[in-house]
């Protein structure tokens, strides 16, 4: 947690223990521990919940694909033993020879043993099929619409060509849906020991390719076992899955075939569902005339069931929980084999009850845990309010400005330690007291310092319509040691920048001597500038030398002074000074150990490199060399102290002199203002936080042009 954030918290306390009149300190604790207690119980019941109910999501998953995987494996193995009957059947002699007689025998044996199966030989016809034998009566007006479209049946089509397969279908024998499987019976041939899997329509080649292939001509005729779709449930078994312990999610339930229309729904639900979106399983009992379809669903309470059923008919296989009416459901579907797939429906609530009662448990356990803490803490309390009113006392006393404290041993716990900061406090305050008194005169002394040593800065630059020119300087500490200075005299310009060495006290007093020196120098050797001045401000020929001459001079002698009076603490200054004539753009100048200044123009940039001298102070002897150069209209000199590129950033690196030259040459043709506000708020924003580094001090002097 931030100070912020901590601070905020200490407010919101403070606020609701006001508002609740909580004074006292063990009133306090009591309440506190009450509040962090709450939240934190209550976050660790959610977080343990969302694992439990996690880990219960990921068990039912696994419990229902166990399931799903039994009742797939037992599908399967209903459809092979189907497929074994059909085949067996089909082997007999009497079908083979197309005894009519003995198959209508075995069909009648057939009808006791299996009574929910019905059984058909058609003659293998491609243009009248006749219905030959049959279980179960059939009046004639059904057999003769049997027999009439027979042809259209797309299962007995593939079985015209040799196609074992089955398909649902509405049966005109009894006006029901049925789910019919066919074989094709063949007069000759070996008589199969083993059992071929009949395919399911849907898996065989289209239906124009299948019509290609020519209708078999060594057929006695086709079988066909139609197992009623209201009965599909019995014949696989499905009914017997609510009964059996083997699966325990489903187990206990009696899912009637009629559920979708029940608004009282069911807990655990099983739904079979081809790929062609016909409903096998549950059906609907109200209605044997038709074949339940999947768009049923749409308009039941389980109609968001929909799109999920629509994605295990593709084969898809899921795991997923859905809302369905008040209710939630976990669903799980798979897939049985190529034509069929199964989607599981569990009610949420089933799994999850036990785990809502444990959650009960755990808020009570957690209600009286808190009640048990807050009646201990309370007791404690009270030990602990004593010492506290004691410090309490004391730190008003300090307050009212009494130091003078003898606080009892508050032992060798937290609130004796307490006790005893309070008691050094006050011991320490009596001293500081005493102290700052003294240095209350140092600090006014430095106020001082600081307002005349800012009474040295120009706050008015010298303007005019031939050039532009801004300057700022900022110390490190209270005081600084950078200064700049400006001094006009008819059409000429002196302009210095310089930095002594070190900062604080000691080198802004030698700042102001510097300073002193300089100025008077320029303004007395310049004096005899007026004369070589025409009265058309054209200057003479001579001017510009005599202006040379004056900064040379200038820094010479005062290097001499310096070196020779005033330097046994071997302090110094690094310079620049420039006489720039107004008129012409013509510019002579010295650097003394100073910092290169940067000239920018229109088209590039670039940098003072001639150095005219050591730095003034330390050699008596030294000699000046003045530098020339010649500006072009709307360029900018920008001259600065160490302590612009020095300025560090929270990764201790310099701006330096590479950001300030890229600088510059995007904001080449500003006005001298804003190239000094831009190259400020650049640096400001580099530096950040951190404390300024050394003394800062940056001139721009703009020639327009005459």
């Amino acid at each position: 947690m931030t100070k912020s954030q901590s601070e905020k918290s200490i407010r919101f306390l403070d606020r609701l223990f006001a508002r609740l009149h909580v004074l006292s300190v063990r009133d306090q604790l009591t309440l506190g521990i009450a509040i962090a207690l709450v939240p934190t119980l209550g976050i660790g019941f959610v977080v343990l919940n969302q694992v439990v109910f996690s880990r219960v999501y990921k068990s039912v998953e696994r419990r229902l694909q166990a399931e799903a995987e039994l009742i797939s494996y037992g599908l399967r193995e209903w459809g092979i033993g189907v497929s074994y009957s059909l085949n067996y059947l089909s082997q007999a002699p009497a079908l083979r020879q197309g005894n009519i007689d003995e198959i209508q025998k075995i069909f009648n044996r057939l009808n006791v043993s299996e009574p929910g199966r019905f059984w058909r030989f058609w003659s293998a016809s491609s243009e009248a099929p006749e219905l030959l034998a049959h279980t179960a009566s059939i009046r004639s007006k059904q057999k003769l619409a049997a027999e009439a479209n027979q042809l259209n049946r797309y299962y007995f089509q593939a079985a015209l060509r040799g196609y074992p397969t089955y398909q649902s279908v509405l049966s005109r024998t009894t006006d029901q849906g049925c789910l019919n499987v066919s074989k094709p019976v063949f007069k000759y041939g070996t008589v199969q020991k083993n059992s071929v899997v009949i395919t399911s329509a849907q898996d065989l080649i289209d239906h124009t390719s299948v019509l290609s292939v020519p209708v078999r001509t060594d057929l006695a005729g086709i079988l066909v076992m139609c197992i009623p779709l209201d009965k599909l449930a019995e014949d696989t078994g499905l009914d017997e899955l609510f009964s059996d312990q083997r699966f325990e999610l489903l187990a206990g339930q009696t899912q009637q075939n009629d559920f979708l229309n029940d608004p009282s729904g069911v807990e655990s639900a099983l739904f079979l569902v081809s790929n062609t979106g016909q409903l096998l399983f549950p059906g609907d009992k109200a209605s044997s005339y038709s074949i339940p379809n999947i768009d049923d669903i749409k308009f039941s309470k389980y109609a968001s069931l929909y799109p999920v059923i629509s994605s295990a008919m593709e084969g898809a296989k899921s795991y997923r929980r859905i809302d369905i009416a008040d209710d939630r459901y976990f669903v799980l579907t798979n897939k049985v084999d190529s034509a069929w797939s199964i989607v599981l429906l569990l009610n949420e609530n089933r799994p999850l009850t036990t785990i809502r009662q444990l959650g009960f448990l755990f808020v009570l356990i957690g209600v009286i845990s808190i009640l048990l803490a807050v009646f201990i803490v309370r007791s404690m309390a009270c030990a602990i309010s004593s010492p506290i009113s004691l410090a309490a006392n004391a730190l008003h006393r300090i307050s009212d400005g009494d130091f003078d404290l003898e606080l009892p041993d508050g032992g060798n716990d937290e609130m004796g330690g307490l006790v005893h900061d309070i008691q050094s406090a006050a011991n320490r305050l009596k001293r500081f007291l005493a102290q700052a008194t003294s240095f209350a005169v140092t600090e006014k002394q430095l106020e001082t310092a600081k307002a005349i040593q800012a009474d040295f800065l120009l706050t008015d630059l010298p303007n005019s319509s031939l050039y532009e020119v801004e300057a700022y300087s900022r110390p490190a500490l209270t005081i600084g040691a950078d200064w700049y200075d400006m001094v006009k005299v008819g059409q000429y310009v002196f302009i210095v920048v310089a930095d002594v060495c070190d900062k604080g006290v000691p080198s802004a007093l030698y700042m102001s001597v510097f300073r002193s020196l300089i100025r008077s120098k320029l303004i007395d050797l310049s004096s005899r500038l007026d004369d070589h001045e025409t009265l058309n401000s054209i200057p003479d020929p001579q001017a510009d030398q005599i202006a040379s001459e004056c900064i040379r001079l200038a820094i010479e002698q005062t290097n001499q002074y310096m070196a020779l009076n005033q330097n046994s603490s071997m302090m110094f200054a690094t310079v620049f000074i420039a006489a720039i004539n107004t008129s012409s753009g013509y510019v002579s100048y010295i650097s003394a150990g100073h910092e290169p200044p940067l000239i920018i123009g229109t088209s590039e940039l670039s940098k003072l490199d001639s150095m005219g001298g050591p730095a003034i102070g330390l050699f008596d002897s030294a000699q000046y060399s003045v530098s020339t150069l010649q500006l072009q209209p709307r360029d900018s000199l920008v001259i600065y102290s160490d302590g612009l590129v020095d300025a560090r950033g929270t990764s201790e690196e310099g701006w330096g002199c590479e950001r300030l030259q890229q600088l510059l040459i995007r904001f080449s043709d500003e006005s001298a203002s804003t190239l000094m506000s831009t190259i400020l708020s650049a640096v400001d924003q580099y530096k950040g936080l951190q404390e300024q580094f050394d003394d800062l001090t940056v001139m721009v002097w703009k020639w327009l042009g005459p």
